[in-house]
């Protein structure tokens, strides 16, 4: 009885290792493969199963802020502020004028008998009418400004708007103050709108003398340098001139004093 059962075992043992040989070499056929030596080949150059890629991980990017304080390649950076205009007080000055004000300004001379040299290069604050201060007038802003005899312009570009600002104005005179003339003869002219210490000293060119205001009258009909006469029988020679479109007699003599 052991001996049988030992004997079936054995056989049962060789009869599974045949049915594994014979699966195994079903395998290789089905695999197309002749022998074990190139299951083994196959088995190395094939990858294994289940295998993935290796997890990529991107390098860091190192952000450099610039200096500006924005992060690098951020869109819709703006570009430089735009310059602050300087400011221009003098076109400020012109502009703070209005009608009607009076200014302690004139005409030095020195631009000659063609062009007006004014006393100041900016308009001062504006002084009393009534007082002996006012030299001119403001009668009118940004316009044609009238012509004629005691009456002139002042104009400024601003450096600032490119915008123009142009008084028109009128001489204001006062007895006793001096102005320039220039003599040719008998003949004197007078620079209306200019204004002069009254001593004797050099006076710009072209001009040759110094005009002493005697008076300043509402001028008659046919008014002329007789009308300009102080007191009966005055034998001063003086030279006039109307101003303020023929209203205002304006009585000068040549300068006498030291």
């Amino acid at each position: 009885m052991v001996a049988g059962a030992s004997n079936d075992h054995s056989t049962a043992k060789v009869l599974a290792l045949l049915g594994g040989i014979a699966s195994v070499l079903s395998i290789l056929g089905w695999l197309g493969l002749n022998d074990a030596g190139e299951l083994k080949d196959w088995l190395a150059d094939s990858p294994p199963s289940g295998s993935s890629p290796a997890p990529h991980t991107s390098s860091p990017t190192e952000r450099i802020p610039d200096d500006s304080g924005t992060d690098e390649g951020s869109v819709g950076e703006s570009g430089p502020e735009p310059s602050t205009p300087a400011p221009d007080p003098t076109g400020e000055a012109f502009e703070a004028l209005s009608v009607g004000d009076c200014l302690a300004v004139h005409d030095t001379g020195r631009g000659g008998t063609t062009s007006i040299d004014w006393s100041v290069g900016a308009p001062p604050d504006p002084v009393s009418c009534a007082g002996e201060q006012a030299q001119v007038q403001v009668t009118a802003v940004n316009t044609d400004c009238p012509t004629g005899y005691g009456k002139s312009y002042w104009s400024h570009r601003s450096a600032t708007s490119g915008d123009t600002t142009k008084l028109c104005l009128t001489r204001v005179y006062h007895v006793n103050y001096c102005l320039l003339g220039r003599q040719s003869g008998d003949s004197i002219s007078l620079a209306l709108m200019s204004a002069v210490a009254c001593r004797r000293e050099p006076v710009p060119v072209p001009y040759n003398q110094i005009m002493h205001i005697t008076g300043v009258y509402r001028a008659p009909a046919g008014a002329d340098a007789n009308n300009c006469r102080r007191v009966a029988g005055d034998q001063t020679r003086y030279w006039a001139a109307l101003v303020d479109d023929g209203a205002t007699l304006l009585c000068t003599t040549i300068y006498q004093g030291g």
